[in-house]
């Protein structure tokens, strides 16, 4: 119920509409339509019932003094009373008040003087550890007295989230999960995989998510079958229907985390139908799901029937029927939900569809059990991440969409502060991040190095299966890891893995972005490495540039000196001197033009006097007897018959005073005899 406009019109200046209004709010709490915690929250109704004696019109003030009176009773709104200013504003109006009010006055002042209840608090206090804790719930009991001072003194830094708001069930709802749990367990693998099969197409589209890691047993089930063994047949089957129900999981852990965090849908009061995803599925969702009752799968499925009935199935959110088989009112995130009322059944009907009473849940050890989105996410990457090891290419891509469904999550729930974190659950959570990161390692090597005999079918796949983990990897690092801690947390497996990744050029030419950010980590962990992996890059590039300088086609002549440049740098690698040549004519014939271009004569002229001082013998020697032959060719003695214009400014180049002085000044004191008997 929006209570901002009734709130608002307390205040207005007219008599008649401030009465009206607060006539209204006191009929409602008098009745029950709203309680003291929905309007607790509203700071300006507070605002409102003190300025309601500043009017020169003060009807009703002892209702409006009892109302204060009401909600100064609650902590909340004696906190907010108190911070508006109530205490000094009744201690002046109460000697300007009937004596009988003052005495009301009188016990709001004292409700607003009194000290809030501690129990509570510390209670909620030990709560909020307890949830947070990274801790085993099976072995909470007996290390929890040894760790008490760690927990309490340390303070957790590294989670972003820890666990989502808590929601109860109806008998209903929790004999749906418990069958489910049971038939997940089952030694008949058709059960197995029929029960997945009705975890996602009914039960995970009607239960929050977060139920799921509030009462963590179909989860732990769902993990377990992960690790059956992946030979032919059935288990790798199950693997398929496990790693589905966990990916649906995921997506809808995302969808409630981002409601949670997303401000616009704050409420103080606790509204079924944000917390019940019963409500939110739209009627065209709801058509394309399977039913018991429709489904030939489900009807000739081995398990059990949940609720004892063949019609419409039950959608275990306590909104349906079989509500009416609880004891007592269902409840679901504090919001008491009634069950519809039913026809009368005969005592047989009665007996068949009336459910077992599970007895009251003892919230208290149910929370200390639940997992922390943090421990949801680590688990599935405990189970999973071994799997990228798998033959089966199929397997293989749904072990990866769910790694990467579930990376989100991470980073969402883990800050990067996990690597400084000393407290126990940061310091447990990075001794698992690191191990993840060393398998991913050691995969990746697995994937690499595989044997040359192996069959091409069997190859592709390894080389598939290698770029989907160096992609993963990748984005993991990014998520958790800051490139700045890499050194320090790194493996050493993950960094020899992430170094052969660098230098994957076709991993590089197909995804650039992904061998980039694997450069900046080996730069932060392993200089030498690094220093390696630009000294391969740099030579593979002047390859490359010899390359394309040698192919004949259309001369763009910057860019073919710009290649020229390149394939000199490369000369110590491949050594063809023919490209000497090639370039020595290139510079003759740019600066035989009577207006040649300034640009390419400067651009030609660096290119001959690199050429000129090469540090390599055979290169300073081809250079020098390229020249020579050039000399010789323009100005010899064959020329003098000739009627040609220009003849001669093939040597042009070598006039210009750089060129001399190289020539002059270290081509004759050349150690080289070669060299100086050229010069």
């Amino acid at each position: 119920m929006e209570l901002s406009p009734l709130i608002k019109k307390i205040g207005h200046s007219l008599v008649e509409i401030r009465v009206r209004a607060l006539k209204s709010i006191v009929c409602k709490l008098d009745h029950s339509l709203i309680s003291v915690s929905d309007i607790v929250q509203e700071k300006m109704l507070f605002v409102y019932l003190l300025e309601w004696f500043n009017f020169p019109e003060v009807p009703m003030q002892e209702e409006a003094l009892e109302l204060l009176t009401t909600l100064s009773k609650h902590p909340s709104a004696a906190q907010m009373l108190r911070d508006v200013g109530a205490v000094d504003f009744l201690t002046q109006l109460a000697p300007n008040v009937e004596p009988r009010l003052r005495a009301v006055i009188s016990g709001t002042l004292d409700q607003l003087f009194q000290l809030p209840d501690l129990l509570p608090i510390i209670l909620k206090a030990c709560m909020d550890i307890m949830q947070c804790a990274w801790l085993n719930p099976e072995f909470l009991p007996s290390i929890f007295p040894q760790r008490r001072s760690i927990i309490l003194h340390e303070t957790v830094r590294c989670l972003k989230f820890s666990v989502f708001p808590w929601l109860t069930l109806t008998n209903t709802d929790r004999h749906i999960l418990s069958s489910n749990e049971s038939s997940l367990r089952s030694n008949n693998p058709n059960m197995v995989r029929t029960t997945c099969d009705l975890l996602c197409d009914v039960i995970m589209q009607d239960f929050p998510p977060e139920i799921f890691l509030q009462r963590p047993s179909i989860v732990k089930s769902l993990l377990s079958l992960l690790r059956v063994g992946s030979g032919k047949g059935e288990p790798r089957f199950l693997h398929s229907q496990a790693l589905s129900c966990l990916r649906q999981l995921c997506a809808g852990l995302r969808r409630r985390l981002r409601f949670h965090q997303d401000p616009s849908f704050y409420s103080t009061k606790h509204d079924p139908v944000s917390q019940n995803s019963s409500f939110s599925c739209s009627q065209e969702v709801r058509g394309t799901q399977r039913s018991q009752a429709s489904s030939p799968g489900v009807e000739c499925s081995p398990r059990p029937s949940v609720v004892g009935r063949t019609g419409q199935r039950a959608r275990g959110d306590g909104q349906d029927g079989d509500a009416a088989s609880n004891s007592g009112s269902s409840h679901r995130g504090g919001a008491a939900l009634q069950a519809p009322v039913q026809t009368p059944q005969s005592p047989a009907d009665s007996a068949h569809v009336e459910l077992p009473d599970l007895g009251v849940e003892d919230v208290l050890e149910l929370q200390l059990q639940q997992l922390t989105l943090a421990q949801f996410t680590v688990a599935i990457m405990e189970h999973a991440i071994p799997l990228l090891k798998t033959e089966g290419s199929h397997v293989f891509h749904r072990v990866l969409e769910l790694l990467c469904d579930a990376i989100p999550l991470l980073g969402d729930s883990v800050c990067e502060l996990v690597w400084d974190d000393r407290s126990l659950v940061g310091m447990e959570l990075k001794e698992k991040l690191q191990a993840f990161m060393e398998l991913l390692g050691d995969i990746l090597s697995y994937h690499q190095s595989h044997r040359a005999d192996t069959p091409h079918s069997s190859q592709i796949h390894h080389r598939m299966a290698y770029m989907g983990t160096a992609i993963f990897t990748i984005k993991l690092l990014q998520t958790i890891l800051p490139t700045e801690k890499a050194g320090d947390n790194l493996p050493e497996s993950t960094a020899t893995a992430i170094f052969h990744l660098c230098l994957d050029t076709s991993l590089g030419s197909l995804l650039p972005s992904v061998q980039e950010n694997a450069v900046a980590y080996l730069e932060q962990v392993n200089s030498d490495h690094h220093d390696l992996y630009r000294g391969v890059t740099r030579a593979a590039l002047w390859m490359e540039s010899t390359c394309n300088f040698l192919k004949e086609g259309e001369k763009n002549w910057l860019e073919l000196l710009e290649l020229a440049d390149l394939a000199i740098d490369g000369l110590p690698f491949h050594q063809h001197l023919p490209i000497v040549k090639e370039c020595v004519h290139i510079c003759s014939y740019l600066w035989k033009f009577d207006q040649p271009s300034p640009l390419l004569q400067t651009e030609s002229q660096k290119l001959l006097l690199k050429l000129l001082s090469h540090p390599l013998l055979p290169v300073k020697t081809e250079t020098y007897t390229c020249a020579l032959n050039l000399v010789k060719d323009s100005v010899g003695i064959q020329n003098v018959s000739r009627q040609e214009q220009g003849s001669c400014d093939g040597v042009n180049f070598l006039l210009h005073y750089r060129v001399l002085y190289e020539i002059s000044a270290f081509g004759l004191q050349d150690s080289a005899e070669k060299v100086s008997c050229q010069v």
